[in-house]
């Protein structure tokens, strides 16, 4: 396990044994201004804007599915909801602020879902999706529960649905829009503006409380815990001894898991490379940061994302890990070399200090 304490300790000694100070200068040469905003107007902002309006979306379309019940209607659900958990992928990075204050990931896309706890909670006719009990019978993936099934047609799912599943999807439906809608809100020039916080001089820096000090925290927890291990490590049985959690993929039942991860790879480059402007691998070659075999990090990094990229899994995910597993493994490999590169190289060139511990000895 890596201690945030060992981490800043690194940090310090390669700092300070640059030879006569060059990295620190570097690093304060470096004009941060350029990159925050380009990240939070460019990327992060954007994103939360299309999550809203998509969610929004997703909300009418499971509304007019309890009015209509047509396959017509439940196939625009199925649309809108695959809409929704694709703009997700280019939030999720950016789980820090707003994101942090509504706790949107957890409102939005736990998984595996607690069956046992979403028939309790219909049986009762009476739930508080809010409540610890019910953190697991909530968002994205409890609406693919009830808008997908592999035994009934789409006629027959139709005339199966009772008046409390589809108030249940409609709540379910409800809070995803709702949160999504805060989060964007709360970053919004016209909302609670926490662009400005984002971008202002006051933020800069990397220090714990800087933008670029939480954005790389943000992203480095997300990308290990909810990318790799939650997307590919647990369902294939990386963490489970080898035995595959099928069910724990995340369109389990819908079954476009792998454009999910393909889309949260592609939301990772481009808060790497800054889309079409300023990015972190700019930081990094602004300030000449290296590998430990010092090698160039920037062009290692790009190297190792494209590595990842032509990879070539296939949907359904548990298909993939049931017939031909292998390069599902060769994807958690290689993205634990990326981890590295995040986590140790690049923070540790940066100065930032991981805060967040783990046990997977990266």
């Amino acid at each position: 396990m890596r201690k945030s304490l060992i981490i800043s300790a690194l940090s310090i000694l390669i700092i300070s044994c640059n030879s006569g100070g060059d990295l620190l200068e570097k690093l304060n040469d470096f004009d941060q201004g350029p990159m925050l905003e380009n990240i939070g107007d460019n990327i992060i902002l954007p994103s939360y804007q299309n999550l809203s309006v998509s969610t929004l979306q997703l909300s009418e379309n499971v509304n007019s599915l309890t009015e209509n019940r047509s396959v017509d209607a439940l196939k625009e659900v199925r649309a809108s909801l695959k809409s929704a958990r694709l703009n997700w992928q280019y939030c999720s990075p950016f789980q820090f602020g707003p994101a942090e204050t509504y706790a949107i990931s957890a409102v939005l896309n736990i998984y595996p879902v607690d069956v046992n706890q979403i028939e309790r909670n219909l049986t009762a006719g009476t739930y508080d999706l809010s409540t610890l009990s019910n953190s697991d019978a909530r968002g994205f993936q409890t609406l693919g529960y009830f808008l997908y099934s592999s035994e009934l047609s789409d006629e027959e799912l139709l005339a199966s649905y009772t008046d409390e599943e589809l108030t249940y999807m409609r709540t379910v439906a409800e809070e995803i829009a709702t949160v999504s809608s805060e989060v964007y809100t709360a970053w919004s020039v016209d909302g609670g503006n926490y662009i400005a916080t984002f971008t202002s001089e006051e933020a800069y820096g990397v220090n714990v409380g800087s933008s670029v000090g939480k954005m790389i925290n943000a992203m480095n927890l997300d990308f290990e815990r909810n990318t790799r291990d939650g997307k590919i490590g647990i369902p294939a049985g990386v963490r489970s001894l080898g035995e595959p959690i099928l069910n724990a993929t995340e369109a389990y039942y819908a079954g476009y898991s792998v454009e999910l991860f393909e889309a949260s790879i592609d939301a990772y480059y481009t808060l790497y490379t800054g889309g079409n402007g300023v990015g972190l691998d700019d930081y990094l070659k602004a300030i000449e940061a290296t590998t430990t075999a010092n090698e160039d990090l920037s062009v290692k990094i790009d190297s190792q994302f494209k590595t990842i990229q032509n990879i070539q899994l296939t949907d359904p995910l548990p298909d993939q890990i049931t017939t031909n597993i292998d390069p599902v493994l060769e994807v958690f490999a290689e993205m634990q070399q990326l981890i590295v590169m995040f986590k140790t190289d690049m923070a540790s060139s940066m100065g930032v200090v991981i805060t967040y511990q783990d046990n997977d000895g990266d």
